[in-house]
């Protein structure tokens, strides 16, 4: 009895010497997690252009299954811009693609400006359509609530690595102004996120979903140290960028769902380390039979619901290969202006040349032409605008030609001519309307975009005009379009001198 109790013993202490080497060799195996980052996300089917065949919502899908094949502790956060900004996205408004991410199995999302463009009641929808959580650090409510009380922050637990990750959204100025939204600074929300998720728990990485410049990125990880990585929006349609700041990342992939960003996390007892990698998301990868199918679907949809032709175009309408709409009169401009004058027998027709998306060449012209063209779902009013206003908006017009800023204004009823050479502020050298110097004491009749109405593109000036057609009562810029064109019958605009640019 005693030697088996002695054996019993023996056994027992080895079997718990060998758990507890095993337990200690596991604790010194490292641990890894993966995020992937991906935004942009206009488009369901791939789009093919100059840059090549990129993107579609089936070749995502398709690299989005084999990293969780290698490695199954991986999160997908989705940066932002999924409506407005294209003939799909302004069609759809963002709905099919948020199908698409609950089947793909997206877990975070941060806003765009752009998925304000149809207003904050429709960029609600979109929230309560969606199975993933979005966040948002500095969209609050007039009252400065969280905007549509979502969180400020999530904390995400991939295999005991614990990552805090927040979402700041810039630039909501360039967007649909409902008075519903309003954008707290970036910064001193960026700090009060970070200190609510260091309240929370200790997370071992804390990364930021932004919309947002390079440059004002590279201000926040400054002004925000414990931010370890930014993700980004896109700096081009065909290039992926890994800039390191410091000792940490900001993280860009390409537009339209070119590429998605992989950064793998890496956890040796108190050491983490964060290597990013771009996966490209083009011809080379097949697409996902399920959503092929789905976004088939769609693409059919839309041609047989904008298919229609409606008029002829005599002479192609020119958006301009540099983006001439907006630094100077174009052809295309002109035109849409002109239908913001005709409808509503307006004095003047404003249209910021940001918000013309697409040329259109000479044949036949749809109303898939019309979305194209003006994809954003703007309203267009009008107003009574004093002289002296319309004098100001020019010269907001002319203040960022140098990094073709949106908001340069293409007119109907007015010629105008501006230098800038000369100090922004001083740059419109002479205005006239209907062929009359302009009186500053007047009030003119003035058709526009509720966009810019209401302080879009840096619009404030408007604020003191008065409304005669409000949003409420006012037809879609595409809708106005169209009815011009249809009255039209045959398209034939051209440059008429309406803007000169003096050298």
């Amino acid at each position: 009895m005693k030697k088996l109790v002695i054996i019993l013993s023996c056994a027992s202490l080895f079997l718990c010497s060998w758990f507890i080497q095993s337990s200690t060799a596991d604790a010194k195996e490292p641990r890894k997690a993966t995020i992937l980052y991906f935004n942009d996300a206009h488009e369901i089917s791939p789009v093919v252009n100059e840059y090549g065949d990129r993107g579609g919502v089936a070749r995502l899908k398709t690299v989005i299954d084999r990293v969780k094949e290698d490695n199954k502790h991986t999160a997908v956060a989705f940066g932002g811009d999924l409506g407005g900004g294209t003939l799909f996205g302004g069609v759809y408004k963002g709905f099919p693609i948020v199908e698409v991410f609950n089947q793909i199995g997206i877990d975070i999302a941060n806003f765009g400006q752009h998925d304000f463009d149809f207003g904050s009641e429709v960029t609600e929808e979109l929230v309560e359509a969606s199975k993933f959580q979005w966040i948002t650090s500095n969209l609050t409510d007039p009252e400065g609530n969280s905007f549509a009380n979502l969180p400020t922050y999530q904390i995400i637990n991939q295999r005991g690595i614990k990552i805090g990750i927040i979402g700041l959204t810039d630039d909501m100025y360039t967007t649909t102004n409902d008075g519903k939204v309003i954008q707290q600074d970036i910064i001193p929300s960026a700090k009060k996120a970070v200190e609510q998720i260091k309240r929370k728990e200790k997370v071992d990485v804390i990364i930021a979903l932004t919309q947002e410049s390079l440059e004002k990125d590279k201000q926040l990880l400054d002004a925000v140290p414990e931010i370890d990585a930014v993700f980004t929006e896109e700096k081009a349609e065909d290039r992926s960028f890994i800039i390191e700041h410091g000792n940490d990342y900001i993280l860009a992939p390409e537009g339209n769902i070119g590429s998605v960003i992989r950064l793998d996390i890496t956890k040796h007892a108190k050491d983490i380390n964060l290597v990013p990698t771009v996966i490209e998301v083009d011809h080379t990868v097949p697409e996902n039979p399920e959503l092929k199918a789905l976004a088939d679907y769609y693409q059919n949809k839309l041609e047989e619901d904008l298919g229609q032709t409606i008029a002829q175009v005599e002479t192609s309408l020119d958006y301009g290969d540099n983006h001439e709409s907006r630094y100077e009169e174009t052809n295309i401009g002109n035109f849409v202006a002109d239908s913001y004058r005709d409808h509503f027998y307006a004095d003047i027709g404003l249209m910021n040349g940001g918000g013309i998306r697409t040329s259109i060449p000479a044949g036949e012209f749809t109303l898939r032409d019309a979305y194209a063209i003006l994809p954003f779902g703007n309203k267009v009013i009008l107003a009574n605008v004093k002289g002296e206003t319309i004098q100001a908006a020019l010269e907001n017009s002319v203040s960022r030609v140098e990094s073709l800023g949106g908001g340069f204004l293409q007119v109907s009823g007015i010629h105008y001519s501006y230098n800038a050479n000369h100090p922004v502020g001083e740059r419109v050298q002479s205005v006239t309307i209907n062929n009359e110097p302009i009186d500053l004491e007047k009030d003119y009749l003035v058709a526009m975009p509720n966009y810019i109405f209401h302080g879009g593109d840096g619009y404030t000036m408007f604020a003191e005009s008065e409304i005669l057609v409000d949003d409420t009562n006012a037809q879609t810029d595409a809708e106005v379009l169209i009815q011009y064109a249809s009255k039209l019958g045959t398209i034939n605009a051209s440059l008429e001198g309406r803007i000169v640019v003096i050298q």
